[in-house]
Protein backbone atom coordinates (compact mmCIF):
# COMPACT_ATOMS: atom_id res chain seq x y z
CA UNK A 1 0.00 0.00 0.00
CA UNK A 2 1.43 3.43 -1.24
CA UNK A 3 2.11 6.10 1.91
CA UNK A 4 3.59 9.27 1.99
CA UNK A 5 5.09 10.78 4.76
CA UNK A 6 5.71 14.52 6.45
CA UNK A 7 7.95 16.40 8.47
CA UNK A 8 6.25 18.22 11.44
CA UNK A 9 8.19 20.15 14.15
CA UNK A 10 6.16 20.34 16.96
CA UNK A 11 7.66 22.05 20.28
CA UNK A 12 11.30 21.66 19.16
CA UNK A 13 11.15 17.88 18.14
CA UNK A 14 11.28 16.85 14.74
CA UNK A 15 8.80 14.25 13.80
CA UNK A 16 7.75 12.43 10.77
CA UNK A 17 4.44 11.07 11.43
CA UNK A 18 3.08 8.17 8.35
CA UNK A 19 0.13 8.26 6.93
CA UNK A 20 -1.21 4.30 5.82
CA UNK A 21 -3.87 6.26 3.59
CA UNK A 22 -4.13 5.70 -0.15
CA UNK A 23 -3.27 8.55 -2.27
CA UNK A 24 -6.35 9.77 -4.60
CA UNK A 25 -5.22 11.48 -7.61
CA UNK A 26 -6.75 15.50 -7.57
CA UNK A 27 -7.93 14.40 -3.53
CA UNK A 28 -4.27 15.07 -1.63
CA UNK A 29 -4.06 13.20 1.70
CA UNK A 30 -7.68 11.16 2.51
CA UNK A 31 -8.93 12.70 5.92
CA UNK A 32 -9.39 10.02 8.51
CA UNK A 33 -11.09 10.49 11.75
CA UNK A 34 -9.09 9.29 15.10
CA UNK A 35 -10.80 8.76 18.42
CA UNK A 36 -9.26 9.72 21.87
CA UNK A 37 -11.46 9.23 24.90
CA UNK A 38 -14.79 9.46 23.11
CA UNK A 39 -14.13 12.71 21.18
CA UNK A 40 -13.05 12.64 17.61
CA UNK A 41 -10.11 14.27 15.90
CA UNK A 42 -8.60 14.05 12.04
CA UNK A 43 -5.19 12.94 11.24
CA UNK A 44 -4.23 16.18 10.45
CA UNK A 45 -4.17 16.70 14.14
CA UNK A 46 -1.73 13.47 15.45
CA UNK A 47 0.85 16.13 16.43
CA UNK A 48 -0.98 18.43 17.69
CA UNK A 49 0.03 18.82 21.66
CA UNK A 50 -3.18 21.68 22.66
CA UNK A 51 -6.21 20.02 21.63
CA UNK A 52 -8.05 22.54 22.89
CA UNK A 53 -7.02 25.27 20.62
CA UNK A 54 -5.55 23.45 17.42
CA UNK A 55 -7.53 22.26 14.48
CA UNK A 56 -10.66 23.07 16.00
CA UNK A 57 -11.14 20.03 17.58
CA UNK A 58 -13.62 19.45 20.49
CA UNK A 59 -11.19 18.68 22.98
CA UNK A 60 -11.96 22.05 24.63
CA UNK A 61 -14.54 19.92 26.54
CA UNK A 62 -11.33 17.78 27.68
CA UNK A 63 -8.84 20.53 30.34
CA UNK A 64 -5.47 18.93 30.20
CA UNK A 65 -5.89 16.29 27.65
CA UNK A 66 -3.13 15.58 25.30
CA UNK A 67 -2.57 13.18 22.45
CA UNK A 68 0.04 12.68 19.94
CA UNK A 69 -0.56 9.77 17.98
CA UNK A 70 0.64 7.75 21.00
CA UNK A 71 -0.07 5.47 23.64
CA UNK A 72 -1.94 7.43 26.14
CA UNK A 73 0.51 8.41 29.29
CA UNK A 74 -0.09 6.05 32.42
CA UNK A 75 -0.46 8.47 35.74
CA UNK A 76 2.01 8.38 37.92
CA UNK A 77 1.33 6.11 40.85
CA UNK A 78 3.27 3.62 43.56
CA UNK A 79 5.90 2.49 41.28
CA UNK A 80 6.85 -1.35 41.50
CA UNK A 81 9.83 -0.84 43.64
CA UNK A 82 7.67 1.39 46.30
CA UNK A 83 5.01 -1.29 46.48
CA UNK A 84 7.91 -4.46 47.04
CA UNK A 85 9.56 -1.96 50.24
CA UNK A 86 6.08 -1.12 51.57
CA UNK A 87 5.52 -5.11 51.38
CA UNK A 88 8.40 -5.91 52.99
CA UNK A 89 7.95 -3.78 55.86
CA UNK A 90 4.95 -4.92 56.60
CA UNK A 91 6.00 -8.64 56.27
CA UNK A 92 9.35 -7.60 58.52
CA UNK A 93 6.55 -6.28 61.32
CA UNK A 94 4.49 -9.23 60.86
CA UNK A 95 7.05 -11.23 61.47
CA UNK A 96 8.97 -9.80 64.77
CA UNK A 97 5.41 -8.93 66.62
CA UNK A 98 5.85 -12.75 68.19
CA UNK A 99 8.74 -12.15 69.59
CA UNK A 100 7.89 -8.57 70.87
CA UNK A 101 5.55 -10.07 72.76
CA UNK A 102 7.91 -12.55 74.08
CA UNK A 103 11.06 -9.72 74.49
CA UNK A 104 9.88 -10.16 78.47
CA UNK A 105 10.45 -13.91 78.68
CA UNK A 106 13.97 -13.61 76.75
CA UNK A 107 15.01 -10.94 78.68
CA UNK A 108 13.55 -10.72 81.96
CA UNK A 109 13.75 -8.06 84.16
CA UNK A 110 15.46 -8.16 87.33
CA UNK A 111 12.86 -7.81 90.39
CA UNK A 112 14.48 -5.82 93.43
CA UNK A 113 11.98 -7.17 95.51
CA UNK A 114 12.21 -10.56 96.87
CA UNK A 115 10.06 -12.94 99.13
CA UNK A 116 11.75 -13.49 102.53
CA UNK A 117 14.02 -16.68 102.20
CA UNK A 118 14.60 -19.07 105.46
CA UNK A 119 18.51 -19.08 105.47
CA UNK A 120 19.53 -20.92 108.81
CA UNK A 121 18.21 -21.32 112.17
CA UNK A 122 19.90 -20.14 115.00
CA UNK A 123 21.27 -23.03 116.55
CA UNK A 124 22.53 -23.70 112.65
CA UNK A 125 25.28 -21.22 112.99
CA UNK A 126 27.82 -20.89 116.62
CA UNK A 127 28.98 -18.39 118.05
CA UNK A 128 31.37 -16.46 115.83
CA UNK A 129 31.18 -18.76 112.92
CA UNK A 130 29.36 -18.31 109.96
CA UNK A 131 27.56 -20.25 107.19
CA UNK A 132 27.06 -19.47 103.52
CA UNK A 133 23.31 -19.18 101.67
CA UNK A 134 22.01 -18.17 98.45
CA UNK A 135 20.13 -15.34 97.60
CA UNK A 136 18.23 -14.28 95.38
CA UNK A 137 19.54 -16.43 92.88
CA UNK A 138 20.77 -18.74 93.29
CA UNK A 139 22.33 -20.08 89.44
CA UNK A 140 25.47 -17.53 89.74
CA UNK A 141 28.51 -17.68 92.97
CA UNK A 142 28.15 -13.58 92.70
CA UNK A 143 25.34 -14.15 94.79
CA UNK A 144 26.61 -16.28 97.27
CA UNK A 145 26.48 -14.55 100.87
CA UNK A 146 27.45 -14.93 104.34
CA UNK A 147 25.47 -15.34 107.73
CA UNK A 148 28.13 -14.41 110.61
CA UNK A 149 27.02 -15.08 114.55
CA UNK A 150 28.78 -12.36 116.07
CA UNK A 151 31.24 -13.05 119.20
CA UNK A 152 30.10 -10.55 122.45
CA UNK A 153 32.09 -7.97 121.72
CA UNK A 154 31.43 -7.11 118.08
CA UNK A 155 27.84 -7.71 118.82
CA UNK A 156 27.69 -4.95 121.51
CA UNK A 157 29.69 -2.74 118.13
CA UNK A 158 27.08 -3.83 115.69
CA UNK A 159 24.25 -3.79 117.74
CA UNK A 160 22.86 -7.02 116.42
CA UNK A 161 24.25 -10.53 117.05
CA UNK A 162 23.73 -11.86 113.43
CA UNK A 163 24.65 -9.95 110.40
CA UNK A 164 24.62 -10.92 106.93
CA UNK A 165 26.96 -9.91 103.86
CA UNK A 166 27.40 -9.98 99.74
CA UNK A 167 30.64 -12.20 99.65
CA UNK A 168 31.91 -10.88 96.80
CA UNK A 169 34.80 -8.92 97.23
CA UNK A 170 34.79 -4.92 95.81
CA UNK A 171 38.16 -5.26 94.74
CA UNK A 172 38.11 -7.40 92.19
CA UNK A 173 34.83 -9.84 92.92
CA UNK A 174 36.78 -12.60 94.67
CA UNK A 175 34.57 -14.44 97.03
CA UNK A 176 35.19 -13.39 100.81
CA UNK A 177 34.57 -15.17 103.82
CA UNK A 178 34.24 -14.57 107.58
CA UNK A 179 37.63 -15.62 109.40
CA UNK A 180 37.10 -16.70 112.96
CA UNK A 181 40.30 -16.69 114.22
CA UNK A 182 40.87 -13.39 113.59
CA UNK A 183 37.07 -12.26 113.57
CA UNK A 184 37.84 -10.11 110.17
CA UNK A 185 36.04 -10.74 106.90
CA UNK A 186 39.11 -11.70 104.39
CA UNK A 187 39.88 -12.05 100.99
CA UNK A 188 41.83 -15.16 99.46
CA UNK A 189 42.65 -13.39 96.03
CA UNK A 190 44.54 -10.28 97.52
CA UNK A 191 44.60 -9.63 100.90
CA UNK A 192 41.51 -7.41 101.14
CA UNK A 193 40.07 -7.35 104.82
CA UNK A 194 36.96 -6.17 106.03
CA UNK A 195 34.73 -5.51 109.63
CA UNK A 196 32.31 -8.40 110.33
CA UNK A 197 30.47 -5.65 111.99
CA UNK A 198 29.46 -3.71 109.15
CA UNK A 199 31.33 -5.07 106.11
CA UNK A 200 33.89 -1.39 105.85
CA UNK A 201 37.41 -2.65 104.13
CA UNK A 202 40.34 -2.31 106.66
CA UNK A 203 43.03 -3.26 104.93
CA UNK A 204 44.13 -4.26 101.39
CA UNK A 205 43.29 -3.28 97.92
CA UNK A 206 39.68 -2.87 99.06
CA UNK A 207 40.92 -0.30 101.57
CA UNK A 208 41.75 2.00 98.85
CA UNK A 209 38.73 1.70 97.22
CA UNK A 210 36.46 2.59 100.84
CA UNK A 211 33.01 1.00 100.36
CA UNK A 212 31.17 -0.94 102.57
CA UNK A 213 30.74 -5.03 101.83
CA UNK A 214 26.85 -4.65 100.61
CA UNK A 215 24.80 -6.43 103.56
CA UNK A 216 22.24 -8.65 103.50
CA UNK A 217 18.57 -7.45 105.15
CA UNK A 218 17.39 -10.16 108.02
CA UNK A 219 14.44 -10.69 109.67
CA UNK A 220 14.61 -13.29 112.81
CA UNK A 221 11.32 -14.51 113.97
CA UNK A 222 11.77 -16.72 116.77
CA UNK A 223 14.49 -19.16 115.79
CA UNK A 224 14.11 -19.19 112.35
CA UNK A 225 16.56 -16.29 110.34
CA UNK A 226 15.13 -15.26 107.21
CA UNK A 227 16.84 -13.08 104.38
CA UNK A 228 14.63 -10.09 102.85
CA UNK A 229 16.35 -8.09 100.48
CA UNK A 230 19.97 -6.90 99.58
CA UNK A 231 20.30 -4.19 96.97
CA UNK A 232 21.53 -5.98 93.45
CA UNK A 233 23.54 -2.61 91.91
CA UNK A 234 25.90 -2.73 94.44
CA UNK A 235 26.99 -6.32 94.22
CA UNK A 236 30.58 -6.70 93.19
CA UNK A 237 31.10 -2.21 93.61
CA UNK A 238 30.18 -1.70 96.97
CA UNK A 239 28.04 0.61 98.68
CA UNK A 240 28.72 3.97 99.75
CA UNK A 241 26.26 3.64 103.28
CA UNK A 242 26.25 1.56 106.00
CA UNK A 243 23.98 -1.39 106.58
CA UNK A 244 20.76 -0.50 108.59
CA UNK A 245 20.77 -1.52 112.31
Amino acid sequence: MPFVSRANISGGIFQTVRLMTPVHKGSGFQRRTITNRGQPYTNACLSCKDLANCCGSTASALPGTEFDGASPVKKKGLSRRDALKIMGGISAALALAPFTAAGSYLIPTVSTKFNPVLIAKKEDVPVNGSTVFWFPFTTDPTYTNMLIHLPPDLAAKAGQEFVAYNRTCIHLQCLVSYLSNSEIIGCPCHGSEYRPTDGWPVAGPAAQIGRYLPSVKLRIDGDNIYAESVDLDVIGYGSDTPPSQ
